[in-house]
């Protein structure tokens, strides 16, 4: 197996910079519009900055700055991703993603498949929140204290679940899009084991 790239993606989403939870070390350190201002709270200094920044209010000055019409398909925290992708990055994890307006919450957990679909994974964080995307296989979380552990079908359905050391087990399951079956489970393992034999399965751990 080969060493992974990763990548940290800034967004904008409205979060207290002191509640979030510590950046980790990257390959890439990329802004997506008003996102620049968040890492700039956590003492980060980004590679590149993108987006159309009418979020921001104006355009950076700076070689790293790429401006970007308003008039376009992706989100300015899609930009960011592409670009990480074509660096070579295979794991993006983003910052300030989560709790801002509800359509461009839901936007960023499609995203997670768009990011499958390209052999990356996706992981959005926030003080309250550590949330994937699994597809097929398995895969092992670890018990975080204080966070309930919930499971979600992207797909239509997920089929063949097995979950393992958590309070409500499941053996050779199917979950639904169209039921949630997963809310509020906990892991009481030091990690829980999740299969899906078949599916995208939205992995979400959050707090009260």
């Amino acid at each position: 197996m080969g060493i992974v790239k990763q990548a940290v993606i800034f967004a904008g989403a409205p979060v207290q910079p002191e509640l979030q939870p510590p950046v980790p070390q990257a390959d890439l350190y990329l802004c997506a519009d008003a996102g620049v201002r968040l890492a700039q709270a956590l003492g980060i200094v980004p590679d590149r900055i993108m987006g159309d920044f009418d979020s921001l209010g104006d355009v950076p000055a700076g070689e790293n700055v790429e401006a970007f019409s308003p008039e376009k398909d992706d989100t300015d925290i899609l930009l960011a991703a592409k670009y990480a992708l074509s660096a070579g990055c295979s794991r993006l994890i983003f910052y300030g993603a989560l709790g801002g307006r509800l359509d461009h919450m839901v936007a960023n957990l499609q995203m997670l498949r768009f990011l499958a679909d390209r052999n990356a994974q996706g992981i959005l964080v926030d003080h309250a929140h550590w949330i994937t995307m699994q597809r097929g296989g398995t895969a092992s979380y670890p018990r975080r204290e204080g966070m309930y552990f919930s499971l979600f079908a992207m797909t239509e359905r997920c089929e063949d679940v097995t979950l393992e050391g958590v309070a409500y087990p499941l053996c050779h399951g199917m979950f639904s899009n169209a039921f949630p079956l997963g809310v509020s489970n906990e892991i009481l393992a030091e990690t829980a084991k999740v299969t899906v034999g078949k599916g995208d399965l939205l992995v979400m751990y959050a707090k009260d």
